[in-house]
């Protein structure tokens, strides 16, 4: 099949034939004899007007060039099948496994041409809408028939550094294929963990996994602890290796700007090795750990965080006295731990209200109050029901299911070796969430918030396990101290993952902040950004972040001393199992997204299959022959230039 109409070009071959018949127009020169002149006598009996045509080479690729090229112009075409619907959604997974590069591999640039291919294969008639995928959805072109714009629009897609999660795309692409029964949406991923919807979609989805290489290499956690007395701070590094080799990197970290430290670190395939950093002064107020040299995914190289003022916090114990809890609390610098029993309470609350010095966490052993308290508290072993949840009953012998190591709660924390011999049965209430769990599911240790208060649980009694004989306890209540009171510098929490939103309490005064993000200058699309927020009602909702590096957020307002005053600074980081894990994963969850409501396959739809590149080839290339036939000093040269020599008369060269 072709375009008729391109067919009039061919007026053109008769053209060209003519003007080879043509007499070209000489003047007569009188010569002695034409002996020697036999050409020019051809020539002149050739002249005459519309002789009979003599064989040409020159002619014969002109008339092949002046052929393909209409030919070409008239768009030839095949009719093939597309396993593509009328009405296509393209979803190009553009998270930060996306931008993944090594020699062999360039992720992007790979999605890209698989992105265009399914451009190429739409349907005759068809319509397609283009979606970049992070962790929200950006539509691109919207159910257009135009190729060439929706070849334009993937032409510009970049991946980002935001974890993956498609479940806007599927909801837009669900919303999409209502209106048409005959579509089918189509992912580009590398399916390395991208987050989906719990409901699936009205449409077959097809899916184009792309990627190979799992060599990769990630700082998984970092924080900043500082020593009671605040001379010294521990930094706490941990750096996974998801890949199937054991890999060596060398590991820097630097206090504001100056290199503090760097070691070697061997970390074996799938684990991760985890440092105790010593060396960090004391008055750091901005740690990043780097990974030195290179690896498939650059993103998860690098981390920082923000060293908070050294502030402390008043906490109550309440209980009957339990020394491993005391101990453990006691050495952590944030707290100045005070002790009452259940009697105690009610008085110890008051008492501390009316003096002006309230307690900013409450820690509940094996008691539970009538009414929970304003502020952040942690439970454990409950004998009643509370805040949290509700205490149905015992548990024997409890076995610890499988942890996930990139849990925060949990960082640093090894539960393999804790026994329990009894645990309390908890239904957690909601806004509480499970951190460690028996094999049978049942919590053990469960962080949320209640009703605006944040909320720790240990479902078990310390003095029924071995857990305070482990080195995981101590570091097991720093980190739900963390979780319960987050290190902040201003309104800020010392650190946030990329894409994470934050709703903060401001001055009433405030009716704009001006958020700035300053990038990492080789992460890629590192640039400063900065976006201007409404407060209302002295709060004021922070949008999540896309660039791993800095955080801060001053105040925009008609009164000069709350103008450009600094209200809060935070560091940005990956922190993403899924995405530092870049092996392409299985496309069969992805697949199982869709559904076909009929129950039947879809029908094949037509799609054209161009011919006219090859034969936009094969034009060029006569061109190029013709130009070699009609210029006889350039043939000469490429003679010279291949080693032909000329042959001398009467025989071969001796």
């Amino acid at each position: 099949m072709i375009a008729p109409l391109a067919l009039i070009g061919l007026i053109a071959l008769p053209i060209i034939v003519a003007f080879y018949m043509l007499r070209l127009r000489r003047r007569d020169v009188p010569v002695g004899s034409t002996f020697l002149w036999q050409q020019l006598i051809r020539d002149v009996e050739a002249n005459a007007p519309w002789q009979r045509l003599r064989f040409s080479w020159l002619l014969l690729v002109q008339l092949l060039i002046a052929a393909i090229v209409v030919l070409a112009a008239a768009r030839p075409f095949s009719t093939v099948e597309s396993d593509l619907g009328a009405n296509v959604v393209l979803i190009v997974d553009t998270s930060a496994s996306m931008a993944t590069r090594t020699d062999d591999e360039d992720r992007m640039n790979l999605a890209r041409e698989r992105a265009s291919a399914v451009v190429e294969r739409l349907p005759v008639g068809g319509r397609i809408t283009v979606v970049a995928a992070a962790d929200t959805a950006d539509v691109l072109v919207s159910e257009t028939d135009d190729t060439d714009a929706a070849l334009e629009a993937i032409d510009g897609i970049t991946a980002t550094q935001l974890p993956g999660d498609l479940t806007d795309a599927f909801a837009l692409s669900s919303a999409l294929a209502q209106r048409d029964a005959d579509s089918t949406i189509v992912v580009v991923t590398d399916a390395a963990g991208d987050v989906l919807p719990e409901v699936g979609v009205g449409a077959p989805v097809l899916v184009e996994r792309i990627g190979s290489t799992n060599a990769n290499q990630a700082i998984a956690a970092l924080s900043a602890l500082r020593r009671a007395g605040g001379a010294q701070l521990d930094l706490f590094v941990a750096v996974s290796n998801p890949s199937t080799l054991q890999a060596t990197r060398r590991l820097e970290v630097y206090a504001d700007g100056a290199l503090v430290d760097a070691r070697e670190l061997t970390i074996p395939a799938g684990q991760r090795s985890e440092a105790l950093i010593s060396t960090v002064p004391g008055a750091a107020r901005l740690v990043e750990a780097r990974l030195a040299g290179s690896d498939a995914l650059i993103t998860d190289d690098r981390a920082f965080a923000v060293v908070p003022a050294d502030e402390t916090t008043r906490a109550l114990l309440v209980g009957g006295g339990n020394a491993y809890l005391e101990n453990a609390l006691a050495l952590l610098p944030r707290l100045e731990l005070y002790a009452v029993d259940e009697d105690g309470y009610p008085d110890a609350i008051a008492d501390a209200d009316e003096a002006g010095t309230p307690y900013g966490l409450v820690v509940f052993d094996g008691i539970v109050p009538d009414e929970p308290p304003q502020v952040p508290a942690l439970y454990l072993d409950p004998d009643a029901d509370g805040a949290f949840g509700t205490v149905d009953g015992r548990i024997e012998n409890p076995v610890i299911d499988r942890t996930d190591p990139d849990e925060p709660l949990l960082r640093f924390v090894d539960l393999s070796t804790v026994h329990i011999g009894r645990a309390r049965e908890l239904g957690m209430a909601e806004g509480m969430h499970s951190v460690v769990e028996t094999t049978g599911g049942d919590p053990l240790v469960a962080v949320g918030e209640v009703d605006g208060r944040r909320i720790g649980l240990i479902g078990f009694d310390l003095g029924e396990s071995d857990l305070p004989l482990q080195v995981a306890f101590p570091l097991l209540m720093s980190n739900l101290t963390e979780v319960l009171l987050p290190a902040v510098e201003g309104i800020l929490p010392s650190s946030m993952r990329l894409g994470e939103s934050a709703s903060v309490a401001v001055d009433p005064r405030i009716e704009r902040i001006l958020v700035t993000n300053t990038g990492t200058p080789d992460l890629p699309g590192a640039t400063d950004v900065g976006v201007e927020v409404s407060a209302v009602g002295g709060r004021v909702t922070i949008p999540g972040a896309d660039l791993v590096g800095l955080r801060e957020v001053r105040a925009l307002s008609e009164l000069p001393e709350l103008d450009g005053a600094r209200l809060g600074q935070t560091a940005i980081n990956l922190f993403s199992a899924d995405e530092s894990d870049v092996t392409p994963g299985d496309p069969q969850r992805i697949i199982e997204m869709g559904r076909v409501t009929s129950g039947d396959e879809p029908a094949n739809q037509p799609t054209r299959s161009e011919w006219w590149w090859p034969l936009a080839l094969a034009a060029l290339a006569l061109l190029a022959v013709e130009w070699l036939l009609f210029h006889r000093p350039t043939r000469l040269r490429l003679a010279r230039a291949f080693g032909q020599r000329p042959q001398p008369l009467g025989g071969r060269a001796r």
